[in-house]
């Protein structure tokens, strides 16, 4: 059973203190994390609000491109005039691309010799001019692409059945404006159905330069933010342009000293509370070994009492029984007898006392009257204890008390009495003249009760361990238990009284019994 209960409370002062530890560590990092959901949280609201400023700002010059652009173009002029407006520092140029031709502003020489040796491009805006949902080429990777898969998509061309000889001329009005990405360029343009086929028309814009244009509208907390085509993986989020607005991890976060403080005061509180958990799980093991301690040695002083008595009475009654007795010694050996069935009725009845007090078991206030009325019947019992010893025992009552009433327990009050009379003669009992005073005065509410002897007193060590329980110390050799002035003690509180000692040195002893007065 001791073992069972060991591992019990081990097992559970181990899951105590984990659990103890686990709070501290989580609280610790309580801050960190708090602080990593207010980056991710600020992240996502300065991009929102930097996605809403970009896109309107791109809506605005997409707007003013188209506007350059106007209505449809004169497809049968030979030549295609610079738009109104002139050109912004992010637009490489402008283009019309027939079914026939491919036609750039004058003075356009560079960007038209790029447009022209760029093959993939001007096949990607005449498939995209038939069917915008074509996809692109990269042409950094077309050794990647499986070649009847990329035949299949990109090399189906516009059928047209016109007459070649007839000249050009638009067949309806043209679609809205359309961007897609192609390598580091974007190109925004609208389709216009001509007789001959599907022609483009649109504009060429630096992807670089337009993200350099619109980045300075992010919101100044993206410390790390980036404008550039969408990757494989991505979604473009700054339409009608097909970029991405990235945020980075950097972000500036609002003043959070007093959140910080209050994690703080949380984290040092859940140190707190694992300190306090450690040492009362220590305090609980202390505790439970003391208790193991004095279990131990109950037993043993019980045991050691009951076994000296047990063997008296065994070898008595083998020689009365068997008449090995003198007949002149009988009455003797049943004197003896007699005394230590005395004795181990003490010694059983203190024992089932402290049992029930330890369980919070007590009588309680029964008796009620005058002081003398009471204490003298309990005085007198604890006299013809201690003159039976050979004790001179003077009892003296203060007048003072004569009318005062008291409210107590007589059969408590004797049995602490009774437990004071049986120290007094087992250390006071070998001096010369041995003798007890018994005397009462009155301090303010309380009744005090004076038990005094003329023993040799008691050293310093054993003065600090007088109370507690088994701690019989005072005269190595003695019979008990160490357990009389123990439960005197406990007796004295279940009442509502108090038991103390007073004095003790090498002329007597004094103990001190407060007792409550009645009303």
């Amino acid at each position: 059973m001791k073992s069972r209960t060991t591992v019990a409370i081990a097992v559970f002062a181990l899951l105590t203190l984990f659990g103890a530890c686990w709070q501290a560590w989580e609280a610790a990092r309580l801050d960190s994390r708090l602080r990593a959901i207010d980056e991710q949280s600020q992240i996502e609201r300065l991009t929102e609000l930097s996605t809403e400023r970009i896109c309107a700002a791109a809506s605005e010059m997409l707007a003013a491109e188209r506007a350059k652009l106007g209505k449809a173009p004169d497809l049968a002029r030979l030549d295609y005039p610079m738009p109104q407006g002139g050109k912004a520092d992010y637009v490489k140029g402008y283009f019309l691309l027939t079914p026939d031709s491919l036609r750039v502003p004058q003075g356009e020489t560079a960007f038209e010799k790029a447009l022209t040796e760029n093959a993939t491009l001007i096949d990607t805006i005449r498939r995209k001019a038939f069917n915008p949902a074509a996809p692109v080429l990269n042409p950094n990777e077309a050794d990647k692409v499986n070649t009847a898969t990329q035949d299949g998509v990109f090399a189906v061309f516009e059928a047209n059945d016109t007459d070649p000889a007839a000249p050009l001329a638009a067949k309806g009005e043209p679609s809205t404006f359309f961007a897609w990405n192609y390598l580091n360029d974007v190109v925004y343009m609208r389709r216009i159905p001509t007789t001959h086929g599907t022609a483009a028309e649109g504009v060429v814009l630096d992807a670089a330069k337009l993200a350099a244009r619109l980045l300075p509208l992010a919101e100044p907390g993206l410390n790390e933010a980036e404008i550039s085509h969408p990757n494989r993986f991505e979604s473009a989020n700054l339409a009608p342009l097909p970029l991405v607005l990235r945020p980075g991890k950097a972000v500036d976060i609002p003043n959070t000293e007093a959140r910080h403080e209050a994690v703080q005061r949380t984290v040092r509180a859940a140190w707190f509370t694992t300190l306090l958990t450690i040492g009362i799980l220590f305090a609980i093991l202390a505790v439970y070994a003391r208790l193991e301690r004095r279990r131990s040695d109950f037993v043993s002083a019980v045991t050691h009492e009951l076994r000296t008595p047990l063997t008296s009475f065994q070898m008595m009654t083998e020689m009365l029984a068997n008449g090995l007795v003198p007949s002149d010694k009988v009455e003797e050996y049943h004197a003896d007898l007699h005394r230590e069935s005395k004795r181990l009725a003490h010694l059983v009845e203190n024992v089932l006392a402290f049992a029930r007090l330890t369980r919070g078991k007590v009588r309680g206030r029964q008796d009620a009257g005058p002081c003398r009325r009471l204490l003298s019947g309990v005085f007198e019992k604890t006299a013809e204890r201690l003159r039976a010893a050979g004790f001179k025992v003077s009892v003296a009552q203060d007048a003072k008390t004569e009318l005062l009433s008291l409210h107590t327990d007589t059969l408590s009050l004797e049995q602490i009495l009774t437990n004071l009379a049986d120290n007094a003669v087992k250390y006071a009992g070998s001096v010369d003249a041995p003798a007890v005073t018994i005397s009462t005065m009155r301090s303010h509410r309380n009744l005090l009760v004076r038990f005094a002897d003329n023993g040799p007193g008691m050293r310093d060590e054993v003065r600090r361990r007088l109370f507690q329980p088994f701690s019989h110390t005072a005269l190595p050799g003695k019979p008990g238990i160490g357990l009389g002035l123990a439960l005197s003690r406990d007796i004295a509180r279940s009442i509502g009284g108090e038991l103390a000692l007073e004095k003790s040195t090498s002329q007597g002893t004094s103990f001190i019994l407060t007792l409550p007065l009645g009303e």
